[in-house]
């Protein structure tokens, strides 16, 4: 389970950070969200971490607009 962190538009897009193990996620990946809408997933962005094993804590995503609210919880589909 990933959790919102924080949503901003940048142009047409939204930028989400995701709180949880990101590891998996990439380019193209699908994410479904509480109510089953389908978020996908347009770019990962580089994280900065100064610890190499926190990188897969907490990711930036660039996605499509879609209703997706601080504390919302998405899976990986």
């Amino acid at each position: 389970m990933l959790k919102v962190l924080d949503v901003f538009n940048i142009g047409d897009m939204l930028s989400v950070t995701l709180d949880g193990n990101c590891a998996e996620l990439s380019n193209g990946s699908k994410l479904i969200d509480e109510n089953g809408n389908d978020v996908f997933v347009l770019s990962v962005a580089m994280t900065r971490h100064e610890n190499p094993h926190d990188i897969s804590k907490s990711t930036t995503i660039l996605v499509k607009p879609c209703d997706l609210r601080i504390g919302s919880n998405l899976s990986i589909a």
